[in-house]
């Protein structure tokens, strides 16, 4: 089977989607699947990207269009802008002779509507994964019917997560079928690093620098943190329009944190160094930034939301606290900090958990669906 993985969002972008489609894309090279991922031209960032080296595409990345960054949602998106996107994907799936397309992102412009279009000039059969969380949707509301009438076409409609499914369904009717997003386990794995420092405890937070992300919640709640346990180190990995301000509030806390940019390939050695992972994030329809670091075995402090609640709402992995509340974050820093015996129980619960979301059984998953559809 020749597959298209459509997405906008991919290297040099880093983020779940990214992630997700990247890990889907080998699995299925490794089954002898032909699979092609599908993405606009983006303008890399200073230093390049370090999925490979130089940040060269791996050979089975095509790009068409240009991919813009808009500001949506409380956070930034992107959209994939060109001439004739449509005549050019048709082409270029005739091409390619591909046999499924699968649009991460349904019914998002601009990829999201236009590849199924091409894919069904070509009667080509079409998958769509939805990766997006939101409380209320103004442009679902008013352009449900035509959206409805597009989601009706799609072979099969898959959402990563019950809270993805959640929001959709207030405006669109589908035969949801949930696979979350995956984990690659032989990538991320407590022996990334020497282990956890046995002296001063180093705190993580990993993520692009927007608003919704909520590295401000965690520099507010650090000078309550320090007091308590003055040797902590906060290390901030990640980079965004925002880092000139989050480096501002972060000035009075002097050399306790640390802004060490962009990271990719060395992810695994600072999940796996951390005492503990922080994410204050205030939306996420799942957390795949959860699942690395439960990998690597590290300890997760996480903000009390939807989207997590799903995949840690036990607390034995994971201990969540209210979202934008610095000082429950520091808190519950500091009081799971001081009891060692429930936090290596949380790594050993996390590494067996991320074991359940390791990449080949969820792109054998998505797989029996594809197989479902293309026997239709």
């Amino acid at each position: 089977m020749r597959i298209a993985l459509v997405t906008e969002y991919y290297y040099p972008h880093l983020g779940g989607v990214t992630e997700h489609v990247h890990n889907l894309a080998y699995q299925f090279q490794r089954q002898g699947h032909p699979t092609l991922i599908v993405t606009a031209h983006m303008r890399p960032p200073p230093r390049g990207h370090d999925l490979v080296p130089g940040g060269v595409d791996p050979p089975f990345v095509r790009r068409v269009g240009t991919s813009r960054t808009i500001y949506s949602a409380g956070s930034f998106a992107r959209v994939s802008t060109g001439v004739g996107l449509r005549a050019r994907l048709r082409e270029l799936f005739r091409r390619e002779r591909v046999d499924l397309v699968h649009v991460h992102g349904g019914l998002n412009p601009t990829l999201g509507l236009v590849a199924p279009d091409a894919a069904w000039d070509l009667d080509l059969p079409v998958v769509a994964t939805f990766h997006s969380w939101f409380a209320r949707s103004g442009l679902c509301r008013v352009f449900r019917r035509p959206l409805q009438r597009r989601l009706d076409r799609h072979g099969a409609v898959i959402a990563v997560s019950e809270p993805v499914v959640q929001a959709h369904a207030r405006y669109f009717e589908a035969d949801w079928e949930i696979i979350p997003n995956g984990v690659d386990t032989d990538f991320f794995h407590a022996g990334a690093s020497n282990g956890p420092p046995a002296g001063n405890p180093e705190l993580l937070f990993l993520g692009r620098l927007d608003p919704r992300n909520g590295l401000d919640t965690v520099l507010a709640a650090m000078p309550k943190v320090l007091k308590r346990l003055p040797g902590t180190r906060l290390t901030v990995a990640g980079d965004g329009p925002l880092r000139p301000l989050y480096e501002r509030l972060a000035r009075p806390l002097g050399t306790r944190v640390e802004f060490v940019g962009r990271v990719n390939g060395n992810r695994p050695e600072h999940y796996a160094r951390a005492s503990m992972y922080l994410c204050p994030t205030t939306k996420a329809s799942f957390g795949i930034t959860l699942l690395e670091a439960m990998a690597c075995g590290t300890p997760l402090v996480v903000s009390d939301i939807t989207g997590f609640r799903e995949l840690v709402g036990g607390s034995t992995e994971a201990l969540l606290v209210p979202r934008g509340n610095p000082t429950a974050w520091a808190s519950a820093i500091v009081r799971l900090m001081a009891d060692r015996p429930r936090l290596a129980a949380m790594g050993a619960a996390g590494r067996r958990k991320a074991e359940t979301y390791a990449w080949p059984r969820i792109a054998a998953r998505v797989m029996e669906v594809y197989r479902r559809v293309m026997a239709c």
